[in-house]
């Protein structure tokens, strides 16, 4: 049986280069159907800056081939945010990005994310808590 690209059964919102100043309740960048999965379960080390949650909860985001989702290597201020279930306050930043199967009639996006740690704090709305579990 050959491989088959993963369902996508749930929808994101994704916001480019977002600060604490501009609300994520803004209209989202890109809204895409996606597939939310723990991966293969493993925690994954933040480096560099002694302040960032050490260690992160990681991810995996599969979205449709060629979704516009950007880590921060590749944007141009911020990783992206991404709000997945969309409408959950569930919020994840990207890590890293890259491409499965490409070329491929089953190729498909994968986005390593992790939880940003709640609650997030932007200056027009105030903090906005992060539900916990997921109801």
């Amino acid at each position: 049986m050959s491989f088959r690209p993963p369902a996508f059964n749930l929808t994101c919102n994704v916001w480019h280069d977002y600060t604490h100043v501009a609300p994520a309740y803004a209209a989202p960048d890109a809204t895409f159907a996606c597939n939310l999965s723990p991966g293969r379960r493993v925690i994954v080390s933040a480096g560099g800056n002694v302040t960032q949650l050490n260690p992160r909860f990681a991810m995996e985001l599969l979205l449709p081939k060629r979704s516009d989702i950007r880590a921060a290597w590749n944007a141009i201020a911020t990783e992206d945010l991404v709000e997945v279930p969309a409408g959950t306050n569930r919020w994840y930043a990207v890590s890293a990005v890259d491409d499965v199967g490409r070329g491929f009639t089953n190729e498909y996006r994968l986005a390593l994310i992790y939880v940003v740690p709640g609650p997030i704090t932007f200056t027009d709305v105030g903090a906005v808590p992060y539900p916990v579990p997921l109801p």
